[in-house]
């Protein structure tokens, strides 16, 4: 379908992606290589479109956690190796193995069958460790002899050691500080044995905005890689050096109509209007992944570079209040998001009306707008 028989789109800067990639190096340790993590379809950006910007950028992995996408990775022909989280059963080893993906290991049956699933050479594998935050993995106090048996197994190769340590706040970033002591620890007593594997991960997207050094030679990014903040308090970390990759988000004005004084039009709980009003209309609503307004909130959208009230945000349609841009006309651009002229509208406000937070959001418009990406030296795509 094309924009014009239902226009709703939304942009991605993939420019801004590798400033973000680059931003994230300056603030690692030397030496440390990136991890991009892609899971959930590049946190709503497309996995496929961003890998492909990132696959000659230098990483370490691609990870993700859909079997599915990381299939996609792999019939691009990115050189970079597609890393699976931990997620699937014992029996589902040998479709991960198969399919030329590297699996989490995070129990003995696991490790079994990604072994049995080898044909003719040893399988590689990353391993994942609970270092406390409680989810998946194997525990900190069993890892050091689940990883002494494995290097006795043939058909595996522990080519990585990960853990995840997310945190949202100051209180969270105590925690993962002590959490990384432990894991350092660890990394030091197979270091000991001759045990490490050539990757070792701890550090995410909340560690380096935070500046939490660790002993491992990788880190695994996702919030930062787009611009999204991982933090609940803004004032643990400044990562004003973060932009969103999605850059706009749009539609245009399908019908525009004038309501006299005393119009008994119902739109946002009206049912008659004390003065003229003019409206608008663009096709874009919860459907599209819009949420309905918070109570209390002021939502606006730009058109003509100027700001346009949002009275309602029903399935399919959003309804505008033109006053105050009185030329504007069907076929008009309506921004949620991006800037038009002086006036810009960002991520941050579209979330906060929303009433969500930004990645949130980002997700809920994933897949049911028109995408388009631009720059990466790739010119504008779209899929």
């Amino acid at each position: 379908m094309s924009e014009a028989a239902h226009p709703g789109w939304a942009v991605y800067d993939l420019d801004r992606l590798l400033a973000n990639l680059a931003a994230i190096r300056r603030r690692c340790a030397p030496g440390q290589a990136c991890i991009a993590a892609l899971k959930g379809n590049a946190y709503g950006h497309g996995a496929a479109p961003v890998a492909r910007a990132l696959d000659g950028e230098g990483l370490a992995a691609f990870m993700t956690g859909s079997f599915d996408e990381a299939c996609r990775l792999r019939a691009e022909g990115l050189r970079t190796p597609v890393v699976m989280f931990a997620g699937a059963l014992p029996e589902g080893m040998a479709d991960l193995v198969g399919a030329g993906l590297v699996p989490t290991i995070v129990d003995r049956a696991g490790a079994e069958a990604a072994a049995q699933a080898a044909a003719g050479k040893p399988a590689p594998v990353y391993v994942k460790v609970d270092a406390g935050l409680g989810r998946l993995g194997v525990p900190l106090e069993e890892a050091e002899g689940f990883l002494a048996g494995l290097a006795d197994m043939p058909g595996l190769e522990v080519q990585g050691l990960y853990t995840h340590l997310p945190f949202g706040d100051a209180r969270g970033r105590d925690w993962a500080r002590e959490r990384f002591d432990a894991f350092d620890a660890l990394l030091a007593r197979l270091e000991a044995r001759g045990l490490a594997p050539p990757v070792t991960q701890a550090g995410a997207s909340a560690s380096v905005a935070a500046g939490l050094p660790d002993r491992s030679n990788a880190v695994c990014v996702g919030h930062l890689l787009y611009g999204l903040s991982p933090f609940a308090d803004a004032s643990v970390a400044d990562v004003s050096a973060f932009k969103p990759v999605l850059a706009e988000v749009g539609s245009r004005l399908v019908q525009v109509s004038d309501h006299p004084q005393g119009s008994d039009i119902a739109i946002a709980g009206s049912y008659g209007i004390r003065r003229g009003r003019r409206t608008g209309v663009a096709p874009v609503g919860a459907a599209q992944g819009l949420a309905r307004p918070a109570p209390g909130s002021r939502p606006e959208a730009l058109i003509r570079g100027r700001r346009a009230p949002i009275l309602a945000v029903s399935l399919e349609h959003l309804t505008l209040d033109l006053s105050e841009v009185e030329d504007a006309a069907v076929g008009d651009a309506v921004l949620l998001l991006g800037g038009d002229g002086g006036a810009a509208i960002g991520l941050g406000e579209l979330a906060a009306w929303s009433g969500r937070r930004e990645l949130d959001t980002v997700l809920a418009l994933s897949g049911r707008l028109a995408a388009h990406y631009r720059g990466a030296a790739g010119g504008a795509t779209r899929i």
